[in-house]
């Protein structure tokens, strides 16, 4: 298969209709169609069953599409490296990190950086960790920021912070009162917290096991800021890390220290193979100087809403 046809098989892929798949790629229905059939044929298997209307992978095409993710994200690569020569820029800094970190600490490193940089192109992409990680090794972003991200052969980590977890619950609860908050007080009320798929919530759940009380989430998140909005929306209680309460968008919650501590470990991720250059290093300096400033500022402040 030639790159043209793995771009019809993910357009495809990723729309389960022909139709909108030409749309995407500025071709004619017919010659998706096509197309796919060709690669049928070249691969002697099918890669899709019409049901309803729609275009249902088989399990081989979805194999073959794991297999071609690394191919298409240097194509990325290559056509945003292409676009930045086009457009003549000065420099660029491609950032990448999970939802957390890009709603609560970035808006305001990139603001600053950018008040320092004014001719540098910067972009962020927002991901899950280990598409974060994917994507600083795999060159399409120069610089990735993550809680609790675990060491691959390509990348580098560089400590960032040790982040605390903290209980986020409702200003007029009960929990709201508490000096701090354990895993004991919160069994009667809904809890919103990571999933244990990830290794947040795995050493949350260490933390109730240790405590000898059962973790039991009524609602998991993948995100810890989507748990907070949850709170805010009036459903439960949830745990987060402190960089996110940072943010300023919860002053109408409670925010209580957890016990036991469950300590984070904040990294930037760098390419192992690939040196940063001086616009990488300068925004990694803005972001660890914002992040102690934010820490600080949590860790002396009472969270108690007015």
């Amino acid at each position: 298969m030639n790159l043209r046809q793995l771009e019809i098989f993910s357009a495809v892929m990723r729309f389960r209709t022909t139709i909108a798949a030409a749309e995407e790629l500025s071709m004619s229905q017919s010659a998706v169609s096509n197309a796919i059939k060709h690669m049928e044929s070249q691969l002697g298997f099918r890669l899709f069953e019409r049901v309803s209307n729609r275009l249902v992978p088989t399990q081989e095409a979805k194999i073959l599409l794991d297999e071609a993710e690394p191919l298409f994200m240097h194509q990325q690569a290559l056509n945003q490296r292409a676009a930045d020569l086009r457009a003549g820029r000065i420099g660029r800094v491609r950032v990448v990190a999970t939802a957390e970190l890009s709603e609560s600490i970035l808006p305001g490193v990139m603001m600053k950086f950018l008040t320092a940089h004014p001719s540098v192109y910067l972009s962020l992409d927002t991901r899950p960790l280990e598409s974060v990680l994917d994507a600083v090794e795999t060159g399409l972003a120069d610089i990735g920021f993550g809680m609790e991200a675990h060491d691959r052969h390509g990348l580098t980590l560089v400590p960032m912070a040790d982040l605390t977890t903290v209980c986020v619950c409702e200003a007029n609860g009960p929990l709201a009162s508490l000096p701090f908050v354990t895993p004991a007080d919160l069994r009667d009320f809904r809890l919103v917290a990571p999933q244990t798929s990830n290794s947040i919530g795995l050493l949350i759940a260490d933390a109730f096991e240790k405590a000898g009380t059962p973790y039991s989430p009524t609602v998991e998140t993948r995100f810890l800021n989507v748990a907070a909005r949850l709170v805010q929306e009036g459903w439960g209680t949830a745990l987060l890390d402190e960089l996110t309460v940072s943010s300023g968008r919860y002053a109408d919650l409670a925010i209580r220290p957890f016990q036991p501590t469950v300590r984070l470990h904040l990294a930037a991720i760098l390419p192992k193979q690939r040196l940063p250059s001086r616009l990488t290093n300068d925004f990694l300096t803005v972001f660890k100087g914002e992040a102690e400033r934010r820490l600080s500022e949590v860790q002396n402040r009472d969270f108690t809403p007015s």
